[in-house]
């Protein structure tokens, strides 16, 4: 089991100027499944799309994690997280046509599933992944922003996007379209380390330095991790919804230990 390999703890909060919470996560360590969700839309649209998302996600990456095989493409889990992205984004797209109060709504995503020693990505969105290995914090993906747009074209300095108007407006997001452009990524897996998944509601109030040191000390205890990161970006002002969800890799989790202990099941009834 995964769990046996992979120590995993989610956390959200509204922080201090919401009256409610569109953020919704999946942190499920037997499946290795974990997700961050960032709704919009008014009228708590916003809520309805991300836990949509997020929702359709964790139940459809739960009927494929059994079948998954890297060595067969219709069963690989890049295959499966394009699977249930797509669904996810057809989901919210439909949900959006049933009542005027859903028109436009849509989320963020960002979504990691383990298997056979590798993480497969998909992301779309500001949410972000981070890796902390060997004591040291690495971005994995890029924002779907208009932020980050002018900072790549040179329209705006990167010592000034930190206060920039536009650090909100996302140019990728589920469910607002028909078709959604979706960014994915697989990496290998190593005992040690450390992946963090955020919202926006972190990632634009906390330095990625102060996001770092706070993971690196306190990595032995990961709860203690999410909450320190959490009550960081309320200390700032907690101007959004805060989701955090950290996996610590314990131990390597081959494809084979799975088969073997199928094998052993399987003979206990021979």
């Amino acid at each position: 089991m995964l769990s046996n390999s992979l120590e995993i703890v989610g956390l959200t909060d509204v922080g201090k100027v919401r009256s409610y919470n569109e953020d919704s996560l999946i942190a499920d360590a037997e499946n290795g499944i974990v997700a961050i969700a960032d709704g919009m839309g008014g009228h708590r649209a916003g809520e309805v799309a991300s836990r949509t998302a997020t929702s359709v996600a964790a139940e459809g990456l739960k009927h494929r994690v059994p079948k998954l095989h890297p060595d067969m493409e219709q069963n690989s889990p890049l295959r499966a997280v394009k699977h249930v992205l797509k669904q996810a984004n057809r989901s919210i797209f439909e949900a959006a046509k049933t009542k005027r109060i859903y028109q436009g709504m849509g989320t963020t995503i960002a979504l990691a599933l383990f298997f056979n020693n590798r993480v497969t990505f998909g992301h779309v969105g500001d949410s972000r992944v981070y890796r902390l290995r060997n004591d040291a914090l690495q971005l994995l993906t890029r924002d779907d922003s208009l932020l980050r747009d002018q900072v790549e074209l040179g329209i705006i300095d990167a010592e000034d996007a930190g206060v920039s108007h536009n650090r909100n407006l996302v140019t990728g997001a589920l469910g607002t379209q028909e078709k959604v452009s979706i960014h994915y990524r697989e990496d290998d897996v190593l005992p040690g380390d450390i992946f963090l998944l955020c919202s926006d509601g972190l990632s634009d109030i906390v330095e990625d330095s102060d996001i770092e040191l706070i993971v690196k000390e306190l990595k032995v205890n990961l709860p203690l991790a999410a909450q320190h990161l959490i009550q960081a970006a309320n200390d700032n002002g907690g101007y959004d919804n805060i989701s955090v969800v950290l996996v610590k890799v314990k131990a390597a989790f081959p494809m084979e230990v799975r088969k073997n202990w199928t094998n052993r099941l399987f003979g206990w009834f021979k």
